[in-house]
């Protein structure tokens, strides 16, 4: 099972907010765009209620801000999940078991959680299962829908909660303090801020011992007396220290390029007042001992989230979708580290045993991958005014615009990341190093050379800052950002009819210094000819790719061409092209790689 989308009505400052992840099912990351105090913190709360249910010493806290005197009304949030085959065998195979012989499959059902509220007095929480299976039990002559006032429904309900339901997991940023001590016992190991540490040391535990828990496979035994147990225990510590050290300094090799350090994870146990047992977890280097706490504010941080992602992602007993939820992650740290976490969060969703998906907050341009866009949600608060810091209005509404609506809306963009700038209120830096640029016709272009320079030929060619244009002929605000910054830059057009016309706009609108600048594919491929970009591929190819993002689709079409181009660069998804085609792109990336090494 997956979670389709997202309907939030009445949630704090959000009145009627749907997030649709079933529009863009090949996304696998989600970006949420915006500003402090937009209201991104609290989208991801909303979404988190379908998992934890409304925080009941908070529920007050849930009333709309405009509302807080005299609220009547209903709090609520609405899951729709996606049901999969092996989803309704699983579903058939407990109905069976129970005397049931048939059951027609569905393919979707919702979930709605209310909080209710009169005169602003909370008054009772109910979710409402939007769920009616039809099946027949052996010896009835037909079969007829089944529902909550059934036993039955009540049974498979809990089966469905308990065994197929995806998992949402919201880390906030107070949960990368890297507490000293774990505990694994006692009312301490109850808190808040050490159940998901605890929950994470079983995970790993169950890898080993499946079905494990804590108390069985170790706390049992380090309590007890007999030698036996102490060598069971012994053993199952020297495998979870060294799991720990494998897994997560192995990525961190991979994310910063390290081999030269062999850090590893060390466990200590022990027993606070005679019944709480815990842990505490070290990091060895050489000779010497750190606790998490002790080293910078970097290395906590990027331990802290591989130590919670990439074993809870694995976990065994979860056989649906895990959504991740990841507030601000990174927020306090330089740019360079929140750029290394993109390069995390892409290898995180590439690399999983198990479907997922990421979603996650930012404030920071830093924290924007282009390549994500598609699946962007831009964070805005109605109630607030930007550009007046104190101007802060009554009547709070929460909204997130998919980023191609967003877009749409803004049609008069300087390029294709502008509109994301635009809601991060993004200036660039005094000290900020400007680099020179291949700027693509539009954003489909830059989509496609990319796919085929990186995924297609694996990075073969040379070519960095490629740019995405706003279109033929709307590049003009960025070139002459560029000429004034005396930085180095290329623009590539098509070398159809509109490329060849927008060439000539420009060089007339920005004068004869920038013809050298100004490029078409044919100039580089001759073979290529009067071609728009999609005109490389052969007929076939086009209507392939189609098919990709259409498999109805009789006939090529451009828009639906360029999807399925980058969904497959988002998902690493290689497709068959022909020897001539290929052998275009490769003329024309060896040129534009050529031409970056001579000029920019």
């Amino acid at each position: 099972m997956k979670y389709k989308k997202f309907v939030i009505k009445n949630y704090k400052g959000i009145q009627d907010l749907t997030i649709d992840l079933s529009k863009r099912p090949n996304c696998k990351i989600y970006t949420f765009i915006g500003l402090n105090e937009s209201g991104k913190t609290t989208i991801l709360e909303a979404i988190n209620v379908v998992n934890k249910g409304f925080p009941k010493a908070e529920v007050h806290r849930l009333i709309p801000k405009q509302s807080k005197a005299n609220f009547t009304g209903k709090v609520s949030v609405e899951a729709w999940v996606e049901v999969d085959v092996e989803d309704n065998v699983r579903i058939a195979q407990f109905l069976r078991e129970r005397g049931f012989v048939r059951y027609k499959q569905i393919s979707s059902f919702s979930i709605r959680t209310t909080c209710s509220f009169e005169g602003s007095k909370h008054q009772k929480n109910i979710s409402y299962w939007g769920f009616s299976p039809e099946m027949r039990k052996k010896g009835a002559k037909k079969s007829r829908v089944f529902g909550h006032e059934e036993q039955i429904w009540q049974d498979l309900v809990t089966y469905i909660q308990e065994n197929l339901m995806p998992r949402i997991l919201y880390y906030e940023n107070f949960l990368f303090s890297f507490p000293e001590r774990i505990y694994l016992t006692g009312d301490s190991s109850e808190e808040p801020a050490n159940v998901q540490y605890r929950d994470v040391v079983e995970d790993i535990l169950q890898e080993i011992i499946p079905n494990g828990t804590i108390k069985t496979s170790l706390v049992d035994n380090y309590l007890s007396k007999d030698s036996a147990s102490r060598d069971i225990f012994e053993s199952r510590v020297e495998i979870l220290q060294t799991r720990i050290s494998n897994e997560v300094f192995s990525s961190w090799g991979r994310l910063f390029n390290s081999t030269s350090r062999k850090p590893s994870v060390v466990l200590r146990f022990g027993v606070e007042e005679g019944e709480s047992v815990y842990l505490e977890l070290r990091i060895k280097e050489n000779s010497e001992f750190f606790y998490i706490s002790e080293r910078s504010l970097g290395f906590r941080w990027f331990f802290s989230f591989l130590f919670f992602t990439l074993f809870r992602k694995n976990r065994k007993t979860d056989l649906g979708e895990t959504l991740f939820l990841l507030d601000e992650p990174a927020s306090n740290l330089h740019s360079t580290a929140q750029q290394r976490l993109l390069e995390t969060f892409e290898r995180f969703v590439e690399e999983e045993s198990k479907p997922l998906k990421l979603l996650y907050t930012t404030h920071s341009h830093h924290m924007i991958n282009p390549k994500w866009l598609e699946g962007a949600f831009v964070v805005k608060n109605d109630a607030i005014d930007y550009s007046d810091t104190f101007d802060v209005k009554s009547v709070v509404n929460i909204q997130a615009f998919p980023y191609r609506q967003f877009v749409a809306q803004n049609p008069n963009q300087q390029d294709y990341y502008q509109p994301a700038l635009d809601a991060l209120d993004y200036q660039p830096g005094l000290l900020e190093k400007v680099p020179s640029v291949i700027m693509t016709e539009g954003k489909n272009d830059y989509y496609t050379l990319r796919y085929i320079n990186e995924v297609i030929k694996g990075n073969k060619y040379e070519i960095r800052n490629l740019l995405p244009g706003s279109g033929c002929a709307k590049n003009i605000p960025v070139i002459q950002l560029y000429l004034a910054w005396n930085k180095d830059f290329l623009i590539l057009l098509d070398s159809d009819k509109a490329g060849k016309i927008a060439k000539q706009q420009y060089v007339d609108s920005l004068g004869p210094i920038i013809t050298s600048k100004i490029k078409t594919y044919d100039e580089f491929v001759s073979e290529i000819g009067t071609s728009s970009m999609e005109e490389i591929f052969n007929e076939s190819e086009r209507l392939l790719v189609t098919r990709l993002f259409n498999p109805s689709a009789t006939k090529y079409k451009k828009s639906e061409f360029n999807t399925a181009i980058q969904e497959a660069f988002i998902n690493k998804r290689k497709i068959e092209f022909s020897d001539e085609t290929l052998q275009k792109f490769d003329n024309l990336l060896a040129g534009l790689s050529l031409f970056w090494a001579q000029e920019c």
